[in-house]
């Protein structure tokens, strides 16, 4: 009996990779994805919304101490505070997005400042964007994965290291420690938009 070949031949597989690279490109210039008539102003606004977010997630932080009443005996009650200052992982968050947001009224304020004078901005200003933006997202993301690592421990506790739970007793600490995460994810996500609409910057006008 003849011998039946399956398998795709090795011309239709490299026509196959073609398609693939032109779909990745074009989605990636921005050519299949929504047609933005500003994207100068789509700049600034996530710059805006960028600080919005960091200011949000430092002050949940900064104002989350609570004090609250531990028995150590039936006549005895103590107050302990907890603060954030207790913990090194949200004293970096807090240092992490003071920062960013301070990046983010820098750049934004550059960013309008080049929109008012010139229109949309160059290649090598939007480069320049991509290389800061690039290391903000990652300075962001390590300060809300440290800090929601340790808010989760708060919560759930570790009983193999004997970490107990604290969240029951500190729950207006734990409250704003987990709005603080949760807005921080916010900022994260906006950092990477602005990332992928500076690349996209880049390639549409390299074509040009």
């Amino acid at each position: 009996m003849a011998s039946l070949e399956i398998g795709a031949s090795p011309q239709a597989t490299t026509e196959t990779q073609k398609g693939w690279s032109s779909n990745l490109t074009r989605y990636v210039s921005g050519n299949d994805w929504v047609a933005i008539k500003n994207p100068g102003r789509v700049d600034v606004t996530l710059r805006l919304f960028l600080f919005i977010f960091c200011f949000v997630s430092v002050v949940a932080v900064v104002t989350s101490k609570q004090t609250a009443a531990i028995r150590v005996s039936p006549d005895t009650t103590i107050g302990v505070d907890a603060k954030f200052t207790h913990l090194a992982s949200f004293t970096y968050f807090v240092s992490a997005y003071s920062t960013v947001g301070l990046y983010s009224i820098i750049t934004g304020y550059l960013s309008y400042s080049s929109l008012k004078k010139h229109g949309p901005s160059s290649i090598n200003h939007q480069l320049h964007f991509v290389l800061l933006d690039t290391l903000m997202l990652s300075i962001s993301a390590s300060a809300t994965g440290a800090g929601g690592g340790v808010a989760y421990e708060a919560l759930k506790g570790n009983p193999h290291v004997r970490w107990m739970k604290i969240c029951h007793i500190f729950d207006t600490f734990c409250h704003h420690l987990a709005s603080a995460g949760a807005v921080s994810l916010l900022a994260s996500v906006t950092l990477l938009m602005l990332v992928w609409f500076s690349v996209s910057a880049i390639v549409r006008n390299s074509r040009r």
